[in-house]
């Protein structure tokens, strides 16, 4: 029987970590985004009700179309961003099994080794 749990373990403690620790990275960018986008909307709001005359409509309309433009290269910036912290994400996750499944491979030969031992 396998002895040392806590060996056996400590690769599944080290990926739980990982991951509320990717969870916790993510939930504070989520909040970020939100608060941006509350102000970006309150601000759009503002300039809205400040529209008094055609200039003024005209002046809005004309930041719309460069916030829209603006807007999407954020977007394909984060998205890019979001990709990079998948992909490393998923390297890490991998090497963390591997580790796990050597540890795992160690200790049952340890184990085997030893029954054998003590049968013969």
């Amino acid at each position: 029987m396998l002895n040392n749990f806590e060996t056996l373990l400590a690769p599944v403690k080290k990926l739980a970590e990982f991951n509320k620790a990717q969870f916790e990275k993510a939930v504070a960018a989520q909040q970020v985004a939100a608060k941006e986008y509350v102000a970006l909307t309150e601000a759009r709001i503002k300039a809205a009700t400040a529209i008094k005359d055609v200039e003024g409509l005209n002046s809005f309309v004309k930041d719309q179309v460069e916030l829209a433009k603006s807007s999407l290269e954020k977007v394909q910036a984060d998205s890019k961003a979001l990709i990079e912290d998948a992909k490393s994400y998923n390297e890490e996750v991998i090497k963390l099994v591997q580790e796990g499944n050597a540890v795992v491979t160690k200790e049952v030969k340890a184990t085997v080794k030893k029954a054998a031992k003590k049968a013969a």
